[in-house]
């Protein structure tokens, strides 16, 4: 008995000893670290890096303030602006709030690193989850409630929008930036078109009050569009499509679009706009509805007869 004591004895000393010889260095190195980016100015370092570096680009993005917080280790970005130019538009920058990415533990569906990016842009609070993985990215938004009109800075202001909306969002995007899968719904019960001035004629305001949008990818060539549904039988305009949407990877405006469906309008709203019946005259009609395609690309879409 006083073998085994005097072995387990020494076994607790050696590893009390080995356990001191790699745990004091971490924490030194820990402590080092945490004081180093507490006092050294990053926030403003990285703010000269990104003025020097993007001079006289049409993106150049500008913040307040960088900091890093340890209780839940994230990076927070307060008073951020985003150029429309980043987003290939003219226009008023995009001014977010804050954003903060904080660090999850590691994902393994899909496995890789995974960060929570919650945000605020004109009032609108986001939440993104995003994992890094090899050789792909997977980003997720999850039943997200949205004011339509908080985005229109991102919408931009040749065409309004209002109403509330949901959105859910997964998608997976290869490291080199092509689309890899996609599931996306969208759902609004009191989406309206406001009145607006479109080449030269001002529109009604229309409450559309139902809009659903449900697509689908599985490879980087083709986005299948499901369900495309606007209105409700109470709405002025009603719409039923469903289609594909043909990718253009290099430049999404140029990706080609064949939609194809039926759209309604009722006798108030024909009165009102009397250029409905003169544009859809040449359509052909189904129980009340003109039966139609979208084609063109997304940039440019055009309705046009089956």
């Amino acid at each position: 008995m006083a073998g085994l004591s005097e072995i387990q004895s020494l076994d607790e000393l050696s590893y009390k000893s080995k356990f001191k010889f790699y745990l004091y260095p971490l924490i030194i190195i820990f402590l080092f670290s945490i004081s180093f980016l507490n006092y050294f100015p990053i926030g403003e370092q990285l703010k000269n890096f990104m003025k020097k570096n993007l001079a006289g680009s049409a993106c150049n993005p500008d913040y307040d303030d960088l900091r890093i917080e340890w209780i839940l280790p994230k990076i927070v970005v307060s008073g951020l602006n985003i150029p429309a130019g980043c987003l290939g538009k003219v226009g008023d920058p995009l001014k977010f709030t804050f954003v903060s990415i904080q660090f999850n533990l590691i994902s393994f569906s899909p496995f890789g690193i995974p960060f929570k990016i919650d945000s605020e842009l004109n009032g609108q609070p986001m939440t993104v989850y995003y994992v890094q993985g090899f050789g792909e990215r997977t980003i997720r938004i999850k039943d997200q409630p949205v004011v339509i009109s908080r985005l229109q800075p991102v919408l931009g202001s040749s065409f309004k929008l209002s109403g509330n909306l949901t959105l859910d969002l997964i998608a997976k995007v290869t490291n080199a930036g092509f689309l890899k899968d996609l599931d996306f719904k969208m759902r609004s019960t009191d989406f309206q078109l406001p009145s607006q001035n479109i080449q030269g004629f001002n529109t009604p305001n229309v409450k559309l009050n139902e809009f659903y949008l449900e697509a689908l990818a599985e490879n980087s060539s083709t986005v299948k569009i499901d369900k495309f549904i606007v209105g409700d039988p109470d709405s002025p305009i009603r719409a039923n499509l469903k289609g594909k949407i043909d990718l253009q990877q290099g430049n999404m405006a140029f990706s080609n679009i064949d939609l194809k469906g039926e759209i309604s309008f009722t006798e108030n709203f024909k009165q009102t706009v009397p250029l409905v019946d003169l544009f859809f005259q040449n359509f052909s009609q189904k129980d009340g509805f003109y039966q139609i395609r979208i084609g063109g690309n997304l940039g440019e879409p055009k309705l046009m007869t089956p």
